[in-house]
């Protein structure tokens, strides 16, 4: 069940890549908002072009709805593991630890200028984003 999470989710996030790879928007508006609970919504902005524009070819920043659809995926794919899991005895001395399905990684791609990518196996919102080049947008709109 743990590995069809992980694929599940390396699915997931290689669809929402190359959905943003398609997609012919030119728009460089670059702020989101996380699917947090209402009053706590972190807004995003993007500091690196990290699409390809599929017309062109060339790189460039993220739409707003791009950003919204990664922080959404990465929101729910990259899960902590939760506070207090079932311990174990196994053999040896050795404890084992039931996450509850948490601390799966999410494998991310960024292009770079020169044509090539970079891969990234990632664990939470925070190191994806960082990966990506999207910081909290505290500026009020």
């Amino acid at each position: 069940m743990r590995t069809f999470k992980i694929l599940f989710g390396v699915g997931v996030v290689i669809a929402v890549t190359i959905a943003s790879l398609t997609n012919p928007a030119t728009t460089t508006t670059v702020s989101a908002q996380s699917n947090a609970a209402p009053g706590q919504a972190k807004k995003y902005r993007a500091t690196r072009p990290i699409v390809v524009d599929a017309q062109t070819g060339a790189l460039r920043m993220p739409t707003e709805q791009e950003i919204d659809q990664t922080v959404s995926s990465l929101t729910s794919l990259a899960k902590n593991a939760p506070d207090a899991g079932a311990q174990a005895s196994a053999g040896g001395g050795a404890v084992s630890l039931d996450l509850g399905g948490g601390l799966a990684g999410v494998m991310l791609a960024r292009p770079n200028g020169d044509g090539t990518w970079e891969t990234k196996c990632v664990f939470t919102l925070e190191e994806g984003a960082e990966f990506l080049g999207l910081v909290e947008d505290n500026q009020p709109r």
